[in-house]
């Protein structure tokens, strides 16, 4: 997904996608605070069809993570196209997110 084709513009765009693979978490929740910049530089359709998938494939384990994922997807509805496209949004695999962690309002 990340350095297609070879555009150096796209490459801090790159670095941040890999350190969504990193093991430690730090760089983890670093680069999912940035995600909204990798959709805006996606474009709607590759953050549908590329960045979502991949989001879904590869960040699914520490809770923290999770969190910090459930928060950015909070606001990614323009980000996929609108509310025709809310549907998208990985929230229901978000709920694995222990209820402890979870933000309550009150």
């Amino acid at each position: 997904m990340a350095g297609a084709d070879g555009d150096d513009s796209l490459y801090p765009i790159a670095v941040l996608i890999e350190e969504l693979r990193n093991e430690d978490v730090q760089l983890r929740l670093n680069s999912i605070k940035k995600l909204s910049t990798i959709a805006l530089a996606l474009g709607v359709e590759r953050t549908r069809t590329e960045l979502l998938p991949f989001l879904t494939d590869t960040i699914y384990d520490e809770d923290e993570v999770l969190l910090a994922l459930a928060e950015q997807l909070g606001s990614f509805t323009v980000l996929v196209g609108g509310p025709e496209f809310v549907h998208c949004l990985l929230l229901l695999q978000l709920l694995q997110v222990p209820e402890f962690l979870r933000p309550t309002s009150q």
